[in-house]
């Protein structure tokens, strides 16, 4: 089958499948013993050189139509295990037609537990297997290899001291050979036993570390695209508002340049979040990656620490967003046409991770940027988002 069949013929089943979902959930007719229901806001397809998968990713209370991301990865081992391509020593030698998993923590060591902290969802599937060898991988394909799935499972891969975890709603695998009619069995086999897939049921408190696990495995995934992260972030508000204290925000606003001292070249601008807090003013936020591919944000030693480019790259972009503002035309039309007003912003970087953020180096290199920049890395990000749910239930004006 050509791929963009199979991303034509999945995306069509799905969406009418939810449709059918809401009209169950709106005539009474969708049991859920008193939890809640989330509905995944995207298909993520990849396309590799025998396989291909999709992967329904979100957690929203409404099904909008989902939005499609092509992902481009050289191996599915390294999509499964999200560092490389190894897959000598497979916990699960798949090599044959139609097989399941679903509702397990799946790991290739036995330390998942001691991950809570950074990985808050990680105990919610109690079925825990681990292997009892030093696998390398969690999964091999084999040459007889047709269709798989998995579906609410949380994936823990390690290498050295890192860790990458994959919360999976639902990912399908298929072999390239797959015709039209397997697809649809597999669809179908999925969902024939009366028990709706594809969405999260869960408790009204366990609504935010849900959706905090499906961003964790967006921004823990390699190569993934900067705009499919932000399109994940504006598909979930509540996260931005959560984190950053929002009462509203733009994403990606259109702003052209009226403005200026003669030397630019651009025609505009288009910041990643302009957020609104509560307490009126407008900070500007830029999304780069985990950057997974680097063990430090910096390079050289303390006395002449900086940031690697791509870092400095968003810093850069950061500071031309702040000369934007700095004209009073330009401000004009910022207000104008999303009802912004900045005047002296924060100006706010969200790269790396825990794994590669070091404090003191971020420091270090941040003695030349302006003090109004800020650098945070994603696993911050997502433990904003916790605190600020938490603060939030705790407020007296929510009990």
């Amino acid at each position: 089958m050509l791929f963009e069949k199979f991303v034509a013929k999945t995306k069509s089943w799905w969406h009418e499948y939810f449709i059918e979902v809401t009209k169950a959930q709106s005539e009474g007719r969708l049991f859920t013993n008193g939890k809640v229901t989330l509905y995944p806001t995207m298909i993520i397809f990849t396309k590799f050189s025998k396989h291909y998968t999709a992967e329904l990713v979100g957690a929203s209370p409404t099904y909008n139509e989902l939005k499609i991301k092509i992902h481009t990865e050289r191996s599915i081992h390294r999509y499964l295990n999200q560092f490389d391509e190894k897959y000598e020593k497979p916990l699960f030698q798949l090599d044959s037609g139609l097989m399941g998993f679903r509702l397990f923590t799946i790991s290739t060591n036995h330390q998942a537990q001691l991950l809570k902290e950074r990985f808050p969802n990680i105990d919610l599937y109690k079925s825990h297997m681990a292997a009892s060898f030093d696998a390398d991988c969690l999964f091999g394909f084999g040459d007889n290899f047709t269709y798989t799935c998995i579906e609410n499972s949380i994936l823990v891969n390690k290498r050295e001291n890192f860790y990458r975890i994959k919360n999976i709603l639902a990912m399908y695998i298929v072999a390239s050979k797959i015709s039209t009619n397997q697809l649809e069995g597999l669809y179908n086999w999925t969902t024939e036993e009366g028990c709706v897939k594809g969405v999260h049921t869960v408790d009204d408190s366990e609504i935010v570390k849900t959706t905090v696990a499906q961003f964790q495995s967006m921004y823990l995934q390699p190569k993934l695209r900067e705009t499919t992260i932000g399109e994940f972030i504006n598909s979930h508000p509540e996260i931005v508002k959560l984190a950053f204290n929002a009462s509203r925000f733009e994403y990606e606003p259109s702003l052209k340049w009226l403005e200026h001292d003669g030397t630019c070249e651009d025609t505009y601008i288009n910041p990643d979040l302009i957020i609104e807090n509560i307490y009126g003013e407008w900070d500007i936020y830029d999304l780069k990656t985990a950057l997974l591919d680097k063990t430090r944000l910096t390079k050289d030693e303390r006395n002449r620490r900086r940031f690697v480019d791509y870092v400095s790259e968003g810093i850069a972009q950061l500071a031309n967003y702040r000369e934007y503002f700095r004209y009073e035309k330009n401000k004009a039309h910022a207000f104008e046409k999303y009802g912004i007003t900045i005047t002296d912003p924060k100006m706010v970087l969200v790269v790396g991770s825990w794994e590669n953020f070091d404090k003191s180096e971020v420091l270090q290199a941040s003695r030349s940027l302006d003090k109004k920049i800020e650098i945070i890395d994603y696993d911050t990000f997502a433990q904003l988002i916790i605190s600020g749910a938490t603060a939030l239930a705790r407020s007296p004006v929510t009990q």
